[in-house]
Parts: structure tokens; C-alpha cells; sequence
């Protein structure tokens, strides 16, 4: 949501504040991907990774000797094998070989940068997110993203990296001002986290909102809310985990609001509460900016962990 057009007058808040959030670790993982021990482990389905287990497959093409050994061994006296023949293996005895490596998490941020009353602080609790995010990122083989949306475009200002002091430097420029493009914010950022998993289908990807879920320009020709909700149905449909924090208060159940959008069609989307409607298209957990202090963000990310699709 924007207070006019002040897109000529932006500022550019710093960054000085260290957020004490937590490090994330990612809610279980669907398809092949599975949680274990201290740090997240995924199943490769190429040779890539460690042995850790056997199974039987139609097609095998990664071999364990050992376990294909142990499943026909007990067959062989059946299969009249003689002292000091070969063993005599069938199709059902061949087991493939599964395999584990570590794999890292990608946070893709998608940051509302419109002007707003709450713009600065937006932005300034976002940046320092990202830098506490980042601070052991490259031990646990994480990386950040970042997606500002503004005026009448989006743009990846932050490609997935690990770095801190890249971070930095992309981040202290950031400004804030100007109109609201979401449903553009969101498909940047649905379009970071598809390009990355075609890469590799190992990451696990978590797409976090930020926003008061107002926006007011038009990508498709529809209306700009009606846009962002198709979009964020396209993020469900896709199974992307989400996280979506709300940047501005809720005042959408108060009388005053509910009586102006029935007399003015033109507020009649503020008689909803934007970002958890799109929190609940995308599947995603909503958070009030506004009602958490900084432990409590910490928190929220930390309950976070414990949530997946199934």
C-alpha cells in the first residue's frame, strides 16, 4: 500500500540494527528430500552422496553389491548352486543403492519497497534478517535471496549467495518509494526459487513475504489483487514453502473499515486483511510485523522448523 505517488522521494535506511534471529532449519522436505541429524540430509537420486542405505528398484542403476549379496545368499540352496560355483542371482535380488549428502537451505526474500508509513521499518528489520541469516551461511551451505518490489517493477537485487559482505554492500542500497507492483514482487520470486531447484533438486527452498499485501499496479491487466492471489495459488500449486509477514497493522474487522468498503467500492479491499488471505492461497504461515518484537520473530522462525507439506 502507498500513501501517493512519492516514488522522487526515496530514503535509504541503514542497516545498523543486527536482528537476533535464530538460524532457520527448514520443515521436513517433501518428495525425496528427508530430515536427519543436526543438519539437512537429502536422498540424490544420481551417484552423487553417501551410501547409506539399499532397496529393491525395478531399475537398477546404482548397484549395492553387499546388500544384493545378502538378498540372494538364502536363495542359493533353492537355486541348486553347488559348492564353489558363482552366485546365482535373479532380477528380485538386485537392490539399489541410496544415498545421502548434505544440502542447503535457500531463503528467497521478496521485499515490499513501496512507500509506505512503515517502509523504513520494513526494510531496515529486512536487512537485518538477511545479515543475521547470512553470518554462518556458508558452514551450513545456506544462501539468500532478495526480491524488492517498487514503481511498477521487481527486481533480484540479491542472487542466491552466501556471502555477508556482498550482502552488504547490495543491501545498503536499497531504497524505499513508490507504488506497489506485488503480484510482480511474487512471481520474481517464484521465478528465483524454480530457477534454483532446476539447478538442483536437492535445495530446500523457503519463499518468505514481506508486505502489508496492498499492491496497485497491474501485470496481467486484472485487478492487481486478484493477480497476487492467482499467483500465490500458482506457489501453493507448486508446493513452495512460504513465510508471509505482515508489515502493516490489521485494522480490516473494525466497524469504520467494514462501513466504508460497503458505501466505497474502491475500499473494498481493505475490509480483508490482505496478507493472510495470500498466506492462505500460498499455503504459507502468517506473521504480524507489527505484533512481534525481536524475540518473537526469532520465535516464529524457530516454529517454522517444525512445518511441512505432506
Amino acid at each position: 500500500m502507498t500513501t501517493g505517488g512519492s516514488s522522487g522521494n526515496e530514503s535509504s535506511p541503514e542497516a545498523t540494527e543486527m536482528f537476533n534471529l535464530r538460524r532457520i532449519d527448514l520443515p521436513r522436505q517433501r518428495r525425496v528430500r528427508k530430515q536427519g541429524g543436526k543438519r539437512a540430509a537429502s536422498q540424490t537420486p544420481d551417484r552423487r552422496g553417501r551410501y547409506v542405505r539399499a532397496e529393491p528398484k525395478a531399475k537398477v542403476n546404482d548397484l549395492a553389491i553387499d546388500a544384493t549379496v545378502r538378498a540372494a545368499a538364502p536363495m542359493q540352496k533353492d537355486r541348486g548352486r553347488r559348492e564353489g560355483e558363482r552366485l546365482l542371482l535373479e532380477r528380485d535380488d538386485l537392490r539399489q543403492k541410496v544415498r545421502e549428502r548434505k544440502v542447503g537451505n535457500l531463503i528467497v526474500f521478496v521485499v515490499d519497497a513501496s512507500a509506505s508509513m512503515d517502509a523504513e521499518q520494513r526494510m531496515a528489520a529486512t536487512k537485518g534478517a538477511i545479515l543475521s541469516l547470512l553470518q554462518d551461511a556458508y558452514v551450513r551451505r545456506d544462501r539468500v535471496a532478495v526480491v524488492i518490489f517498487k514503481n511498477r517493477t521487481a527486481e533480484v537485487v540479491l542472487r542466491p549467495t552466501s556471502s555477508v559482505s556482498l550482502a552488504r554492500r547490495r543491501l545498503e542500497k536499497l531504497s524505499v518509494g513508490g507504488t506497489t507492483p506485488l503480484t510482480h514482487g511474487l512471481m520474481a520470486g517464484y521465478k528465483v526459487v524454480k530457477t534454483e531447484l532446476l539447478r538442483d533438486q536437492t535445495i530446500r527452498p523457503l519463499l518468505v513475504l514481506i508486505s502489508d499485501g496492498r499492491g496497485n499496479i497491474s501485470m496481467f491487466k486484472e485487478e492487481p489483487l486478484v493477480e497476487a492471489q492467482k499467483v500465490a495459488g500458482l506457489i501453493e500449486a507448486e508446493q513452495i514453502d512460504c513465510l508471509v509477514i505482515d508489515s502493516a497493522r490489521d485494522y480490516s474487522h473494525l466497524p469504520s473499515v467494514q462501513h466504508l468498503a460497503r458505501v466505497a467500492p474502491m475500499y473494498q479491499t481493505y475490509a480483508i486483511n490482505a496478507c493472510a488471505d495470500l498466506a492462505e492461497r500460498m499455503g504459507a504461515r502468517y506473521y504480524g510485523l507489527y505484533d512481534l518484537s525481536r524475540d518473537e520473530i526469532a520465535s516464529a522462525v524457530e516454529r517454522e522448523q517444525g512445518r511441512g507439506r505432506n
